[in-house]
């Protein structure tokens, strides 16, 4: 089966306890334990997590967008010079943009997030509309028309047939009013999500980066959800919100912070100390999906000491909100 990674391995790789010891220090959050794996660990890829279209076996165009990107991206990381502070020349400013705009959508947090967004919105206005039995317009001879594809369908079918329209319908809605349906994207569906990156790039192309330099006796950590915002709002948190700050550790010496809200297209880099790393190297622990990578063990277990990992949330929920006719949906 195809792999669709979804934190680059080369990218992990720079966090390896040692170049001869090529496993990496991971926190795992939901076994609350410590464990050593490789940057090709599982947990890092999922199969056929990104298929733009399932029926077809050898099309497998997001994988290879992604991995392209990654080629470049990777490069960019592991050359910039923060001790002369060069500026990116050429296309590397361009290439970084678009590296971290892909590892912001390809998690498991946020097509988790996706998924119940789209879901929060589609049950809202659903529900709103069959606000009753009556409002149900199916009847049992059309869904009798139906040629079942399997066998649960087939007795699904056949329990119906001894059903009036009455109960027909007064089942249907409340099913649609119960929690015992789910809706989300296909894999085709968050595939194509792929294929918008290159707006989310142009939009951190040009604004305010900050690179962050960690003091030589400590690092950042990264973990399996590495790129993402941090508000002091609870509305508009997307990447290009004007609200945020966007953190991506890009190595274990180097963080990026990005600030949608300046136009700039200059890169500014800091030293900051010990404390300051720590600071954000916690926002990487809360802000992961289920694990922690860090190059030095007992960074890591200093940082998960007092962590709440039975109530660690891996993807943020959905808050519905009325004010009046209008309705307003939010991650938070």
């Amino acid at each position: 089966m195809a792999k669709h990674h979804i934190v680059q391995d080369k990218y992990l790789t720079q966090w390896r306890k040692t170049d001869t010891k090529k496993q990496l220090n991971i926190y795992f959050i939901p076994d609350n334990k410590y464990i050593e794996r490789g940057p090709g660990w599982k947990v890092f890829w999922r199969e056929n997590f990104n298929i733009f279209d399932e029926n077809k076996d050898s099309f497998y165009l997001p994988e290879k967008v992604a991995a392209h990107i990654d080629s470049l991206g990777i490069k960019v990381i592991r050359k910039i010079d923060c001790v002369n502070k060069k500026q990116l020349e050429g296309f590397d400013r361009c290439y970084l943009s678009f590296y971290i705009a892909l590892q912001y959508i390809r998690t498991p947090r946020f097509r988790e997030e996706t998924n119940k967004f789209i879901e929060a919105t589609i049950k809202y206005f659903m529900r709103h509309d069959v606000s009753s039995p009556s409002k149900i317009r199916i009847s049992k001879e059309e869904i009798l028309k139906h040629r079942p594809l399997n066998k649960r369908e087939e007795e699904a079918l056949k329990k119906i047939s001894a059903m009036s329209d009455e109960k027909i319908k007064r089942q249907t809605f409340e099913f649609l009013h119960s929690d015992d349906f789910g809706i989300h994207l296909t894999n085709t569906g968050h595939s194509k999500e792929i294929f918008k990156i290159d707006r989310l790039a142009k939009g951190l192309f040009e604004v305010f980066w900050l690179f962050l330099i960690s003091p030589k006796d400590t690092s950042f950590v990264t973990s399996d959800n590495p790129c993402f915002t941090v508000s002091s709002t609870k509305i508009r948190q997307g990447l290009l919100s004007p609200n945020v700050i966007v953190f991506f550790p890009l190595r274990p010496d180097l963080c990026i912070a990005i600030k949608p809200g300046i136009k700039s297209q200059t890169e500014y880099f800091l030293k900051i100390d010990k404390k300051r790393v720590r600071e954000v190297n916690q926002l990487v622990l809360t802000n992961s999906y289920q694990c922690l990578v860090a190059k030095d063990k007992k960074q890591l277990e200093n940082l998960i000491h007092n962590f709440d990992y039975k109530n660690h949330r891996k993807s943020r929920d959905v808050a519905v909100s009325e004010f009046g006719n209008y309705v307003m949906f939010n991650v938070e």
